[in-house]
């Protein structure tokens, strides 16, 4: 298998995100280029709150807005001197994440876990687990190195 394109899967709102050293890792052996996606929660999330659309919709306008800039401070600082293409979509994460891999054909999803046990795990699920079987390309999911508090 040559690999020749990756995609690693990133959460704007996580202070860490360890997929990122093992997506430039592999990058930087193989040449692979990196392409770093980012998954807004659908607007559909929102529309069961009582909250008028205007107020969804106005919402929405300000967290793209948000997340195209934290994106392009993300790749900076994550990605220096590198070219990765930030990515940024919305709906349900582990769907879109499946969906772009192979829209842009990629050869490896690189992401990170949570890392939930027990009952969160249960409550929450695990956008990697879903992606782990729903992707038709291989999966690398990396956990944080300590858990979250």
């Amino acid at each position: 298998m040559e690999l020749k394109k990756i995609l690693c899967a990133v959460d704007l709102k996580d202070s860490v995100n360890p997929a990122v050293e093992y997506a430039k890792m592999l990058s930087e052996l193989s040449g692979a280029s990196i392409s770093a996606i980012y998954v807004v929660s659908s607007r559909s999330a929102y529309e069961n709150l009582q909250v008028p659309v205007e107020d969804i919709a106005k919402g929405m306008r300000s967290i793209w807005s948000r997340a195209r800039g934290d994106m392009d401070a993300f790749v900076e600082k994550q990605f220096p001197g590198m070219d990765v293409n930030g990515l940024i979509y919305e709906g349900r994460p582990a769907e879109k994440i499946v969906e772009i891999a192979k829209e842009l054909g990629v050869d490896m999803i690189v992401m990170g876990t949570h890392a939930r046990e027990g009952l969160d795990r249960l409550f929450f699920g695990s956008v990697a687990n879903e992606v782990v079987k729903s992707a038709k390309c291989p999966v690398m999911t990396i956990r944080p190195s300590k858990k979250p508090e």
